[in-house]
């Protein structure tokens, strides 16, 4: 009777340890939203990727709270823009981990404004982001990953300066 009970538990925990780890397969959705389809060459250019972690799981504010955190991160996947700023926004405070220190935490959705340089070639062109995490949920944290964000530009030629806005410079 005690055997059968010892056996029960080690499954009981098993299926609890598939679930858990399981959650953490779940990739965070990534999309990638353009100020205009249309970017002029060589000049600024802004983007927002919006990112949602599933229910119960949560990627670190970048910058950490922590310096042993592995905080999400935005970067180019390829060299046809320059990224000139990521502004991440503040996370949530959270108690993870057993810690007894909170964190500041992304969960949900979040809203990471981006700010490129266009690339002087005109014509259409991809704009290719990768977004980096490390997930967790409140009891364990996953292997970091990585998610591709794509999205297709028209480079325009920028339009004259204005012999008015010359002199104002």
């Amino acid at each position: 009777m005690a055997s059968s009970r010892a056996i029960c538990s080690i499954l009981a925990l098993a299926a609890c340890a598939t679930f858990v780890y399981a959650q953490g397969d779940t990739a965070p959705k990534a999309t990638l939203s353009l100020s205009s389809p249309k970017a002029f060459a060589g000049k600024t250019y802004k983007a927002v990727l919006t990112v949602t972690f599933a229910e119960g799981l949560h990627g670190y504010q970048n910058p950490p709270s922590d310096p042993t955190l592995i905080p999400v991160t935005v970067k180019l996947a390829d060299k046809t823009f320059k990224l000139v700023a990521v502004s991440y926004p503040k996370g949530v405070p959270a108690t993870v981990g057993g810690e007894s220190k909170p964190v500041n935490v992304y969960e949900g959705t979040v809203k990471i404004p981006i700010t490129l340089t266009a690339p002087t070639k005109l014509g259409k062109t991809s704009l290719n982001l990768t977004f980096g995490y490390q997930q967790c949920n409140s009891a364990a944290c996953f292997p970091p990953g990585t998610v591709t964000v794509k999205a297709v530009v028209t480079v325009i030629k920028a339009p004259p300066v204005s012999p008015t806005a010359k002199a104002a410079l």
